[in-house]
């Protein structure tokens, strides 16, 4: 049973260090890159740097149960990797993780816990699965409605992204409001690559020619608004640099991209940079987002945001944006071709550069370890 080992070779808790021992489920790192998974990875990156640092964490004894094989978790200072055989599987994570951390406290960050260990914090990033189940393939959609409430109600902590997701989790019986800690996001990540300066002349985009939207076919990421927008005559010169969905995709799902809609695909950190810094503006038109991370990436570069005021992006956003009716075409042709004005355009970019300037990733690990200080060095 080694691949199942916590590490504590045999010793009792006794000998633990003196400010407590925890452990991470790092099952997500067998998974492909999303916006839960970035989040989880960097929180971890920031206690670890926090405990190289000297700061809290320093003294905890952390340890990442990890995959054995097939992931693509970073090496870390001062957090232990453990390789877990099946540490990819949902049997690994229900019925043998609880085991494997039952010697400390067990964080886990994204949206999944095993319910049978007692000291341990969970993170659900929002209720979307139930705000918009629609949007979820069936399996995923029960699958999450059985799992996500089983951990998150067994935890003794429970962190999520925004008030809105907060208030959301109660209202689905997902989570208890009075065990549940609001942990904002970073966005800063975005500053740490440069742009890449040909980016925008490898799609045949002009800076200020184009505004940008994220593509999917999830109904609450409520495209066809924009679409239609689009169409309309006022915004027929500007581009509208599609990310992530092909033309394909969007069209078998029954959206009708216009017909000046570029899509630049999949892209890194620099073309998302390059893209943000030079747009006319960022259009986010989600019914429904637990925090909403690309407005707020988008003030940070200095690019004018036009949102509908729906989900946690009022809440996190404030007035440094331009809000647009979740169904107005028309209100959402005005606000962009609003920003044409000068005046409010450098207004917008001065307030979203300083509220932006609150979402940092080291903010996040100061306050998670804080969270997780009474958690990890409790006394059973």
């Amino acid at each position: 049973m080694k691949s199942f080992d916590d590490g504590t070779d045999g010793r009792s808790l006794a000998t633990l260090p003196p400010k407590g021992r925890l452990f991470f489920n790092g099952k997500f790192y067998s998974g492909a890159m999303n916006g839960v998974h970035r989040v989880a990875d960097r929180l971890l990156r920031e206690l670890d740097a926090l405990a190289v640092a000297g700061e809290r964490p320093a003294g905890w004894d952390m340890r990442l149960l990890v995959p054995e094989t097939d992931h693509w978790a970073p090496s870390f200072n001062a957090i232990r990797a453990i390789p877990q055989r099946l540490g990819h599987s949902q049997l690994w994570e229900q019925a043998i993780l609880p085991f494997a951390a039952r010697s400390g406290a067990l964080a886990s960050f994204a949206n999944l816990a095993p319910r049978g260990h007692a000291r341990k914090l969970t993170m659900v990033h929002d209720a979307q699965f139930r705000l918009s189940p629609d949007s979820y393939p069936a399996k995923l959609r029960w699958g999450y409605r059985v799992l996500i409430p089983r951990g998150a109600m067994s935890s003794r902590v429970v962190l999520t992204v925004s008030d809105y997701a907060r208030d959301s989790l109660m209202t689905f019986g997902i989570a208890d409001a009075s065990r549940t800690a609001v942990l904002y996001n970073g966005a800063d990540h975005i500053l740490e690559q440069s742009a890449d300066g040909e980016f925008l002349a490898s799609r045949g985009l002009a800076t200020g020619g184009y505004c940008v939207v994220f593509g999917s076919v999830a109904r609450y990421k409520n495209l066809a608004v924009v679409f239609d927008a689009f169409r309309r005559s006022a915004l027929a010169r500007i581009k509208l640099a599609v990310i992530g969905t092909s033309r394909e995709t969007l069209e078998s799902a029954g959206l009708v991209p216009p017909p000046q809609a570029v899509f630049v695909g999949p892209i890194d950190d620099a073309a998302l940079r390059a893209l943000y810094e030079n747009a006319h503006c960022l259009v986010y038109p989600s019914r429904t987002e637990g925090f909403g991370l690309p407005p707020v990436e988008a003030m940070l570069c200095g690019c004018p945001v036009v949102a509908a005021p729906a989900g946690a992006v009022p809440e996190i956003c404030r007035d440094a944006i331009l809000y647009a009716g979740m169904d107005n075409a028309d209100d959402w042709v005005a606000q962009i071709v609003g920003l044409a004005g000068q005046g409010l355009r450098d207004a917008k970019i001065a307030a979203g550069r300083f509220r932006g300037a609150s979402f940092t990733w080291r903010a996040a690990g100061v306050r998670l370890a804080e969270i997780l200080t009474p958690l990890v060095e409790q006394r059973d």
